[in-house]
């Protein structure tokens, strides 16, 4: 009997861990969301046994791109070449190519 309530108590505590492990889904790029953030942004995600932190707000650096890794949100590329680098130009940048 005291084998039967063990074995009870086990299975409900591995059928209440499986939404926490539900939460994981897979980006239309084919990435795992693994750890995300009070707001529900995803904050790392992986592929191909490669770990990548997503890049937000002042972490720019050694991350990915949230479009990259197929998440719908984060900044988009532009479309076309603007004339020269972000980095030499002052003000926002359309996101299609004006017409002159």
């Amino acid at each position: 009997m005291k084998n039967l309530i063990a074995v009870g108590a086990v299975s409900v505590a591995f059928a209440s861990a499986s939404p926490a492990l539900a939460e994981h889904h897979m980006t239309k790029e084919g990435f795992e969301v693994v750890e995300t953030n009070a707001k529900g942004q995803a904050t790392k995600v992986s592929k191909d046994g490669q770990t990548y932190a997503v890049c937000m707000g002042d972490n720019q650096d050694s991350c990915i791109n949230p479009r990259e890794a197929g998440l719908k949100w984060g900044n988009r590329p532009l479309s076309y070449w603007p004339g020269k680098p972000a980095s030499q130009i002052d003000e926002p940048l359309p996101a299609e190519q004006p017409r002159n």
